[in-house]
């Protein structure tokens, strides 16, 4: 019975949301006037899109090296950053352990034991999910969230009633709450086996600050993609200034915590893009023009929520297919044992 259960939270359930996802856009996306010229693809802002997203994966990637070195990895740029990218495609895996084991495969002879290579990769995805809801909720403006809370109220949901900086607390101060964890079964080894106990790695905590600062660098990045995205498939949009590059910088990052949040979903497919899409409908009718129907506003951004999770899906993983193909031999040995014993443990 437990493994019927088992198979149906790792799988039934995802496909379920996946299914309804897929109904809530197509529905979006069947507008008429959605296809009679609303929109059109412009690769010249397209491709700029999917370079500046891999940019700031390689932003998020020089921090999981930094952390590496800070535990004493003898590990280059290359090699880490390789093992960082080839990870990516972890998360495509329901849960995201994947994501972990991937990265404690390819880094094998750095130095270090495995389990501080678990444990900065650890650190490094809670710090980049704790500098993406910093970001978001930082420069999300009031006029965004209160539509956000009309739009929901429109499909008979809202969000809770209070000030939307608290929701930044538990992302930003779970990284942090790791440190003291990690501190506190130290000293409980030592206090249990005497000061001989062996002791679990450290990572300090400016560490973790100097993290959530160097990610939140990525997050505007980020933020770039989306606008070059939109870009590319709203030639008729009116001119962005600062302050709306701003609001798709908080748009974006907002939208992946969401994703990152719903673990059970691979890559958080569907939630993080129903989170864009409500959240650049929103955004876009300040700019698109009162004459254009909601329906069609809702259709735009549906489409540019879709393109932009292609071109960032694309773009991860041909970087990572390119990098996996011109890995060590004895990397790519590592990972398939890794991943085959995943596969028995699960």
């Amino acid at each position: 019975m437990r493994r019927y259960a088992r198979l149906a939270w790792k799988y039934g359930f995802p496909l379920l949301v996946a299914a309804a996802v897929g109904w809530y856009f197509y529905d979006k996306l069947s507008q008429p006037a959605l296809w009679a010229g609303g929109f059109q693809f412009r690769y010249e802002w397209l491709l700029p899109a999917a370079m500046i997203y891999l940019i700031a994966y390689a932003v998020w990637g020089r921090y999981f090296v930094t952390l590496l070195r800070n535990q004493g990895a003898t590990v280059s740029t290359a090699t880490g950053m390789r093992s960082y990218f080839i990870s990516q495609t972890g998360k495509y895996v329901p849960g995201k352990v994947m994501v972990i084991v991937i990265r404690i495969a390819m880094l094998g002879n750095i130095g270090i034991s495995r389990t501080a290579v678990g444990i900065v990769a650890a650190f490094e995805s809670i710090v980049w999910a704790g500098s993406g809801a910093l970001v978001g909720i930082v420069l999300l403006p009031e006029e965004l969230w209160d539509g956000l809370r009309q739009e929901l109220r429109q499909r008979s949901g809202d969000l809770p009633d209070f000030h939307r900086y608290w929701l930044i607390l538990p992302m930003v101060l779970a990284p942090i709450g790791l440190v003291g964890l990690n501190r506190f079964v130290n000293r409980i080894n030592r206090w249990r086996h005497g000061p001989d106990a062996r002791q679990l790695p450290r990572v300090k905590l400016h560490m973790v600050v100097l993290g959530l600062a160097w990610d939140s660098l990525g997050w505007l990045i980020i933020g770039l993609s989306l606008l070059l995205t939109m870009h590319g498939l709203l030639p008729g949009a009116k001119p962005l200034d600062s302050n709306d590059a701003l609001d798709l910088i908080s748009i974006a990052s907002i939208a992946y915590m969401m994703g990152f949040v719903a673990f059970f979903m691979p890559a958080g497919v569907g939630v993080r893009d129903v989170a864009l899409q409500l959240l650049l409908a929103v955004q876009m009718r300040a700019h698109i023009g009162p004459g254009v129907p909601v329906e069609q506003i809702d259709g735009l951004a549906a489409m540019i929520a879709i393109v932009f999770r292609l071109l960032g899906t694309m773009s991860e993983l041909i970087v990572a297919g390119i990098m996996f193909r011109f890995a060590p031999s004895a990397a790519k040995a590592a990972l398939h044992r890794e991943a085959d014993a995943f596969k028995e443990a699960v």
